[in-house]
């Protein structure tokens, strides 16, 4: 059904929000495409409202590109371009992290790619988690389906601690320097963005590291916690 109702007291203030640009001696001076991309926040939140799951996080099945394309009239990309700009012009905070973590539990393995697939169905969540791998010295691959994050399983690995607290993260890379000492790496060049490159390199085992971040990695690291459980699956 890709109709939505709006109840009475949503519509007034819907009614509020456009009369403000419109009444206040500013008749006229909205463009349309601003027009357009009030009327998309005011449908987007109320699609959100309507799915939102118990523990607060999006049903991205529900508000899909498609389901709100359908509902418009519109392309699924121009629907892509909207979320992306409403967001911008729009923000609301969202605790993308969560939203990430149950992703992760429907993530792919490419045996022969040593690749790790995971469908992002939503472009601002996409951006944040790019940003996020960026900034911790993990990168995705580009690829031509834009819902579609690529990376490396070692950096997989690498987002695991980058979740976690700075103070944690020492503690880790502690340990860790002892496993790759006991691996004959070379142990006092490991930090937390590169140890996804030392094990692309070959200096230790991958099960290894797994075994130690399984019992070092917090309760609250929502993402590590998935990540690890994807990551034993593919290795069992």
């Amino acid at each position: 059904m890709w109709r939505i109702d709006f109840t009475n007291e949503e519509k007034a203030e819907a009614f509020d929000r456009i009369a403000e640009h419109f009444y206040e001696s500013n008749f006229g001076q909205m463009s349309k495409a601003d027009i357009e991309l009030m009327m998309f926040d005011i449908y987007l939140k109320k699609l959100i409202k309507v799915n939102e799951k118990h523990n607060g996080l999006i049903d991205y099945s529900k508000c899909s590109d498609y389901i709100i394309s359908k509902g418009l009239g519109i392309t699924q990309q121009r629907v892509r371009n909207l979320k992306i700009k409403n967001h911008l012009v729009n923000p609301v905070e969202f605790e993308w992290q969560k939203s990430f973590s149950t992703l992760i539990q429907n993530a792919r393995y490419d045996e022969v790619s040593k690749k790790i697939y995971i469908n992002i169905p939503d472009p601002n969540l996409y951006l944040e988690i790019q940003n996020f791998l960026e900034e911790n010295g993990s990168f995705i691959e580009k690829q031509l389906n834009s819902k579609l994050l690529v990376m490396r399983l070692e950096y997989f690995i690498n987002l695991i601690i980058a979740s976690e607290t700075e103070d944690n993260q020492k503690a880790i890379i502690k340990k860790l320097k002892k496993q790759f000492k006991k691996d004959n790496a070379e142990e006092k060049k490991i930090s937390g963005e590169n140890i996804g490159k030392m094990m692309l390199s070959g200096a230790t085992d991958i099960t290894a590291i797994i075994s130690n971040l399984s019992s070092l990695i917090s309760p609250s690291n929502v993402i590590g916690i998935a990540a690890i459980n994807v990551i034993n699956r593919i290795l069992l």
